[in-house]
């Protein structure tokens, strides 16, 4: 059995996955401006996390997670373009998912937040 690789960009985690069988298709917010779908919405700094939409990218859902999935290139950047390199992904399925932190203070796991 092959691990799944895993590409990370601040706090998103894009994991390579499978599509499940009844992955329902989905929109993304989008910056129409940009032409890009919001993977990982920035609740500080306006810093968005994004997928080009390129043709081919399409996005699904099932049981509460977000796909992306491509037969062509992906690329994954930031709406402010200093804070993280973007990355291109080759074609595929990846999980959307987000990089989590234990808060010691609170004594919880909680996702990353931007």
């Amino acid at each position: 059995m092959t691990k799944p690789k895993v590409w990370l960009h601040g706090e998103c985690a894009l994991i390579q996955a499978s599509l499940p069988v009844g992955a329902t298709p989905v929109s993304m917010p989008m910056i129409a401006a940009e032409n890009a779908a919001i993977i990982a919405p920035s609740e500080v700094t306006g810093n968005h996390h994004v997928i080009d939409m390129e043709p081919g990218v399409e996005f699904f859902s099932h049981e509460g997670k977000n796909y992306a999935n491509s037969k062509n290139p992906m690329t994954v950047r930031c709406v402010l373009k200093e804070r993280h390199d973007a990355v291109t992904l080759p074609p595929g399925t990846y999980l959307l998912g987000f990089q989590q932190e234990f808060n010691y203070l609170e004594m919880v796991l909680q996702q990353v937040r931007d």
